[in-house]
């Protein structure tokens, strides 16, 4: 069996654990509220909320990624496989996230990736280039958790920049 990389990453969020799972599982078909590097995302086949259930994440007009939920354990974590699509050298990919209470409007979100390019040397390279992209997507995650607004290409970078003052408690502030 062929070894994966893997990138783990975690975020606290000022949400609770119902509010991150909704998000996250419930409506799996609207990554593209906080992810952003996904212009346009919609649910394609299986029940939302389900295992099985599929989603279509449009990268850009010509470019797009099938995720699939292949697993659930509780309302604690839940798993994705990459079936279709992904980024240039990318052979395999699939994903975990994990949800932990910190206190009744607190969560952590651990975020695990794992993947194989083609050809295998690339792979140390891409999990660099991949850690910088999923940090960003967590703090869209947050942001979007916390102010309700959606996060584009456009407005990361100040997102960023605003997380970058916060303490590991703070949440942004609603007029960020």
């Amino acid at each position: 069996m062929e070894k994966l990389k893997e990138v783990v990453l975690n975020i606290n969020v000022n949400a609770t654990k119902e509010q991150v799972w909704d998000l996250l599982f419930n409506r799996f078909g609207e990554v593209n509220v906080f992810n952003p590097v996904i212009e346009g995302s919609h649910h394609t086949t299986g029940t939302p909320g389900e295992v099985g259930c599929e989603r279509q994440c449009d990268l850009d007009a010509k470019t797009s990624i099938h995720e699939k939920i292949t697993a659930r354990r509780g309302n604690d974590e839940f798993d994705v496989d990459i079936i279709k699509g992904g980024l240039p050298m990318m052979k395999k990919a699939n994903a975990t996230f994990k949800l932990a209470e910190i206190n009744p409007h607190q969560t952590n979100i651990t975020f695990i990736m794992r993947f194989s390019s083609k050809p295998a040397f690339m792979a140390g390279m891409m999990k660099m280039m991949m850690k910088k992209m999923l940090f960003k997507v967590l703090i869209g995650l947050k942001y979007h958790l916390e102010t309700g607004k959606h996060v584009t290409k456009e407005n990361i970078a100040g997102i960023v920049k605003n997380y970058r003052k916060l303490n590991n408690v703070d949440a942004f502030p609603a007029a960020a």
